[in-house]
């Protein structure tokens, strides 16, 4: 499938008409996209992170699509909708709900961890041909592709401490397959490039002067917010002798920042060190939402990260229990960083951390509903909701919604 049905991976007409429509309430299904809307799906398969954007013309990416599903965190993390299939095929289906036409126009891979690109070593699926593929190879079996880009291409493992070479091997024989089977052409992430990830449909630029991407970082590199790069590698390796001039694979993730109009939204992989974060921040500046950096894991979400980019809405998810810590939620919530409402959306919370941080201030701000987190920016982007949709079966019934005004 994929590549031979003739679609362009445009959502359908009927999911684009356009024109204003009253969003649904708390237990509705969930409605779509529709034509210059901005919708962003955090999908929450417990195995793995991936974000599915469709941007307001229809144009369609997907960012990671993981499955390092460890048996060592059963315990604290369930698979969902079930353990029947594989992560890469719980995401296909999701998307297969929202674009029919089985074709995306950009994948793009932060970083060569299992949980974001697939752990041929933990967990695969052996197709008709031999190959052995998870995560995005997985996904893409239903699925053309028109672009790729990740933070390394066209070289692999530089610096890399810790990154996966099984991934990285996968995902490489998985590039080549799909250029020879639908023309994905893959492409160099530019570290400071505007726009490189383009609205492919707007044809007579009505979204031109509302809506960019701008591409924030990659391998310790980082846009300086003017015309220049900055070089953090020197500094980060200085501050971990023990890696013998390696940096690990989380902080080569690459990242990038989404506006349209006063709404802002930043999706930096798994990010982390505290002093290179900081940097980040200052750079990407306000944001609506924050997609958290590395989990929100100890190593992530410095106190001064958070007060710079001032989120209205942080969506995490987590493998294990050690990945929700009470100090990165008292950052994320501290009315003392910077003013203001906000919510923290778990695609799942276990009862136990539930249970330990029973009455802390920050607990209000966690949003009780556990799936899918979706936010929806309505047309020009001065106003978005946020959704929770239930991943204990692919109904996409909504269990939480909340509005907000961007920019705030």
């Amino acid at each position: 499938m994929g590549c031979d049905d003739g679609g362009d991976g445009a959502p359908s007409p009927s999911a684009a008409a356009g024109g204003a429509a009253p969003l649904p309430s708390v237990g509705d299904v969930y409605p779509g996209w529709r034509l210059g809307e901005l919708d962003i799906h955090f999908i929450q398969t417990g195995v793995g992170e991936q974000t599915f954007f469709i941007f307001p013309d229809g144009t369609t990416m997907l960012l990671d699509c993981g499955d390092g599903y460890s048996e060592k965190y059963l315990k604290d993390i369930p698979r969902r909708p079930s353990a029947d299939r594989l992560g890469g095929e719980w995401v296909s289906r999701y998307v297969q709900r929202l674009i029919p036409q089985r074709a995306i126009d950009y994948f793009l891979l932060s970083h060569w961890h299992g949980d974001h690109c697939g752990a041929p070593s933990l967990r695969a699926k052996t197709l008709p041909d031999g190959r052995k593929v998870c995560g995005i190879a997985l996904f893409a079996e239903d699925f053309g592709i028109r672009h790729y880009l990740d933070h390394q291409w066209p070289r692999a493992g530089v610096y890399a401490y810790d990154a996966d070479k099984r991934a990285m091997a996968m995902v490489r024989e998985w590039i080549a397959h799909m250029h020879k089977r639908c023309g994905m052409e893959p492409h160099p992430f530019k570290v400071g490039a505007l726009n490189q990830i383009a609205l492919l449909r707007d044809v007579e630029g009505a979204y031109a002067d509302s809506f960019s991407i701008r591409n924030i970082c990659a391998n310790a590199v980082y846009w300086d917010g003017a015309d220049g790069l900055v070089d953090f590698a020197p500094e980060y390796i200085g501050n971990h002798p023990g890696l013998n001039g390696g940096i690990y694979e989380n902080s080569l993730s690459n990242a990038i920042r989404i506006q349209y109009g006063p709404f802002r939204a930043f999706f930096g992989g798994d990010i982390d060190f505290p002093p290179y974060e900081a940097c980040l921040g200052r750079v990407v500046g306000r944001v609506d939402v924050c997609k958290t950096n590395h989990h929100a894991c100890p190593s992530s979400m410095g106190a001064a990260f958070c007060a710079s980019v001032r989120a209205q809405v942080y969506m995490s998810s987590v493998w294990g229990t050690s990945q929700i810590t009470s100090a990165n939620l008292v950052n994320m919530t501290s009315r003392n960083l910077y003013p203001g409402d906000r919510i923290v959306m778990y695609g799942h919370m276990p009862d136990v951390k539930r249970d330990q941080y029973a009455g802390r201030a920050f607990m209000k701000d966690v949003v009780p509903a556990q799936g899918h987190s979706v936010v929806k920016v309505a047309p020009g982007g001065k106003t978005f909701d946020a959704f929770v949709l239930t991943n204990e079966d692919e109904s996409m019934r909504i269990l939480y919604r909340r509005s907000f005004a961007a920019g705030e």
